[in-house]
């Protein structure tokens, strides 16, 4: 799918109650807070901002970009109501962020799975551009099914493709509530 119909697509996702935006932190984020100290915390793709209050909440400087205006918006008011300067910006996580320094963590639940090879290139140039050293990069997507009759999901070449600029640190393959494949994936920025 282009940026372009991605853009609409989650658009027009936002004006309802998508699926993926649950309002809860995933377990697998709460284990990464209750053993990490507070620093910077980028959230790509990070819709209305449940993982960024999380986050806020826990002493993290937080930022997040999403392609929807209504989830940035919403995003900004929830952390706005909360007393946190966060920033949350609308943009494409494939293209030239407007951020400033680098990030501790790098969180992305549900984002890189559903770019184009093309758009993941780009991607990948922002982590390698806002990972610090020794950063943590956690991210959930669903898995590419063997036989391609899903055209989204991460692959063996991505997690390869990972690997140039970070450490695995563990892969853990599991379902989503639809039983999908899917993996949450944590690398460490090679120093």
């Amino acid at each position: 799918m282009s940026s372009f119909l991605r853009r609409i697509f989650y658009t027009i996702s936002y004006l309802g109650n998508p699926p993926w935006d649950t309002g809860v932190s995933p377990p697998e984020l709460l284990n990464f807070l209750s053993s990490h100290t507070s620093g910077r915390a980028l959230d790509l793709g990070c819709g209305t901002g449940t993982n960024l209050v999380l986050l806020a909440e826990n002493g993290w400087q937080v930022c997040g970009v999403d392609f929807s205006g209504h989830a940035v918006s919403t995003a900004r008011n929830r952390l706005l109501h909360m007393g946190s300067n966060g920033v949350v910006l609308r943009g494409d996580v494939s293209r030239e962020l407007a951020f400033k320094g680098q990030f501790d963590l790098i969180l992305d639940i549900g984002c890189y799975h559903d770019l184009s090879a093309t758009d993941r290139n780009g991607y990948r140039q922002n982590l390698s551009r806002f990972l610090a050293p020794k950063g943590v990069y956690l991210i959930y997507a669903h898995c590419l099914s063997a036989d391609r009759t899903k055209a989204t999901g991460v692959s063996q070449a991505d997690i390869d493709e990972f690997s140039k600029i970070m450490d695995v640190k563990s892969i853990i393959r599991t379902t989503d509530r639809w039983e999908r494949q899917a993996t949450w994936m944590t690398f460490t920025r090679k120093v």
